[in-house]
């Protein structure tokens, strides 16, 4: 095959190969731009919070924390550092109690707004030298 027959048939090919590739850049473009519509809002990570002091924690005699059991206390951390509104998401108890006492006592670096944290505690006994 030569001449005009030659040439019209490799000029359909050139033509379908560039619509199949114009085809694809459309499809790759309109899903690009589809996800950005799609993407969930970015969110900046909260910022750190810097414990600057604590007190003592001081749990009364006769209270024993449960064995293996988690204890949670949630509270917020106001702009100037200091903690409000403690409270124990594991119901009530003496534990409980001190971990609010305990958590009201500490300070923290300034943040811009109020933040909320969460403590998890555990207790854990050991003998001596063990």
């Amino acid at each position: 095959m030569q001449g005009p027959a030659m040439n019209s048939t490799i000029a359909r090919a050139c033509v379908r190969c560039a619509a199949c590739g114009l085809l694809a850049c459309v499809v790759l473009i309109s899903g690009c731009a589809s996800q950005t519509d799609r993407a969930p809002s970015m969110r900046l990570p909260a910022p750190e919070l810097q414990l600057l002091d604590a007190g003592v924690l001081e749990i009364p005699r006769g209270c024993e924390p449960a064995r293996g059991k988690v204890y949670r206390t949630s509270f917020t951390v106001q702009a100037d550092g200091r903690v409000a509104a403690a409270v124990s998401d594991s119901g009530p108890g003496c534990v409980q109690d001190a971990l609010r006492r305990w958590v009201a006592t500490f300070r923290y670096r300034p943040v811009a707004e109020p933040l909320s944290a969460t403590l998890d505690w555990l207790g854990v006994t050991a003998t001596r030298g063990s």
